[in-house]
């Protein structure tokens, strides 16, 4: 095998890409080797893999927290730049607390996995999907107005409600998720944390109406003159490429 150093001995190198080609496989990514390339191309393909495992939560696959926030931040700027809309939703698992007490902390895995696929598979490959902590999700959409934004988290609520996790013959779980929501105003500056603070608002708010259900926060209002818009597209125009 080729050395990824050549400052370092062969066999250190060979440790390491080793080490590296095994927390891969453990993680559920395609084995480099199996490609058949070899020396620069193999590497680059492991760093590659290894970033984006370094982004991801490693029970459910889902984007971790800090790589989310880059996002939603990101989608936050735009707004403001822009005036193109985005909007966040915060998920949480119902009564998750139960299951881990009733089933143990290995279902509650599974119930966590497999929730995370139903939300996945539900949203556009633009969106972003995160583990957020716990038993809750945050969900980025990117160009999303707060009636699409509410159709969607419905969408997702229903995906979960409608497939029972089963466990056995015995056993199947009916598993519901609350979910917030809020749009960022376009035009203007909004930080990460006060959305996340609005849509965690609106998710408490489902909780405390009964759980299973969704709540979004109302649309702010726009505060900007015909002039200052024309003044900001103009601005956009000017910076395309």
């Amino acid at each position: 095998m080729e050395t990824l150093d050549s400052s370092i001995p062969d066999s250190l190198a060979d440790l390491r890409l080793n080490e590296a080609l095994r927390l891969l496989r453990q993680a559920g990514y395609p084995d480099p080797l199996a490609s058949g390339s070899s020396g620069s191309a193999l590497l680059q393909t492991v760093i590659d893999a290894l970033c984006d495992l370094s982004l991801r939560d490693g029970l459910t696959g889902l984007v971790n927290l800090r790589h989310f926030r880059f996002v939603l931040e990101g989608e936050l700027d735009r707004v403001a730049r822009t005036g193109e809309c985005a909007s966040l939703l915060m998920i949480d698992i119902d009564n998750f607390k139960s299951v881990n007490d009733t089933h143990g902390h290995m279902i509650g895995d599974k119930v966590l996995q497999t929730v995370a696929q139903f939300l996945a598979q539900g949203l556009r490959p633009m969106d972003t999907i995160a583990r957020y902590g716990g038993e809750e999700f945050g969900v980025v959409l990117p160009n999303s107005r707060p009636a699409f934004a509410m159709k969607t988290a419905e969408r997702l609520r229903e995906e979960v409600e409608q497939n029972p996790i089963t466990l056995d013959a015995q056993t199947v779980l009916q598993i519901t998720v609350s979910i917030g929501g809020a749009s960022a105003a376009p035009w203007q500056r909004t930080t990460a944390n006060e959305l996340i603070e609005m849509a965690d608002s609106e998710l408490y708010r489902a909780k405390r109406e009964g759980r299973n259900r969704t709540a979004f926060a109302p649309s702010a209002a726009v505060s900007i003159s015909p002039e200052e818009k024309a003044m900001l597209l103009a601005t956009r125009l000017e910076n395309l490429p």
